[in-house]
């Protein structure tokens, strides 16, 4: 599919220096207004950031309206020159799909989706950056967005069928959504309400971390639930307790070997659907509106 980056249709740069004897500083407001190629709700938007928080908003209109704080520290004039060279974003427009993602050197990316990060660029950096993005999308635009470090993942208001949230070093809040859900974080809260509940499967999953969900009472759902220091409490009515058995297989032959797992399940009304929660050190918390 042909690749082609969007033009800004308006950019408004706010830009400010400070200089001490310790650090230099420079901050740079980015905004863009970008429409999608295609109309509908197949659209997709994808938000990837490496530093910093994503905070996207569903409204009424038909374009991505984009805001990225860009802050840029460093020691020294020249380091911090580079650093505003280097920094940035980088808009693809790819038929239904819309991304939009962090331009940093150390971060790899096959159109628009991130494939690797350099560690070791990473860790000794000749300067430090930050990029806060605020969005707002058409309410029924499926999402997907993924933040890595510094920041939170906070989601509201939007009507989409489906909606992915990644976060490792920070939490992920999606307020009044709709939609299949799959959210991973990794030292963070998981935290989620919804305006009509999933009519699709779902997956929770959270290493360190509660994860507090809010259905519409008329959920109907299979709850499975695993955890190593956790447990799931809830406060729909539950009308049936059993374990699901499934078997993982590995090697071939007379060197197979095969694992079982009983996985604890609570139906709540005539489980329609199946919900998978998943957390290490941290409780699921479900309860209705």
């Amino acid at each position: 599919m042909k690749k082609i980056i969007v033009g800004v249709l308006f950019a408004v740069a706010a830009m400010t220096q400070v200089v001490n004897a310790q650090k230099r500083e420079f901050k740079e407001d980015i905004r863009k207004e970008i429409a999608f190629s295609t109309t509908g709700n197949d659209n997709v938007l994808v938000v990837q950031n490496l530093n910093g928080s994503i905070k996207v908003e569903g409204y009424d209109g038909d374009k991505v309206q984009l805001l990225v704080e860009k802050s840029i520290w460093a020691r020294s004039n020249e380091k911090l020159e580079k650093g505003k060279r280097e920094i940035g974003i980088k808009v693809l427009n790819q038929g239904n799909e819309l991304v939009i993602h962090a331009d940093v050197p150390n971060m790899e990316y096959r159109d628009g989706h991130l494939t690797s990060i350099d560690c070791n660029t990473y860790e000794q950096p000749l300067y430090d950056h930050m990029l806060n993005f605020k969005l707002k999308m058409p309410k029924n635009t499926k999402l997907v967005v993924g933040a890595i470090n510094n920041g939170e993942v906070v989601i509201s208001n939007t009507r989409g069928s489906y909606l992915k949230a990644n976060n490792i070093n920070g939490g992920i809040a999606l307020e009044n959504v709709t939609g299949q859900t799959e959210v991973h974080a990794i030292n963070g809260e998981v935290q989620i309400s919804y305006a009509t509940n999933p009519i699709a499967a779902s997956t929770y999953y959270s290493l360190n971390g509660d994860i507090k969900i809010t259905y519409q009472k008329d959920l109907s759902a299979e709850i499975a639930f695993k955890s190593m220091n956790g447990e799931l409490f809830t406060d729909f009515d539950i009308t049936k307790q059993y374990a699901k058995t499934s078997k993982n297989e590995s090697g071939k032959g007379s060197g197979a070997t095969y694992k079982y797992e009983a996985k604890p399940i609570v139906q709540i009304g005539s489980g329609a659907l199946f919900h998978d929660f998943e957390t290490l050190n941290g409780d699921v918390i479900i309860k209705k509106i």
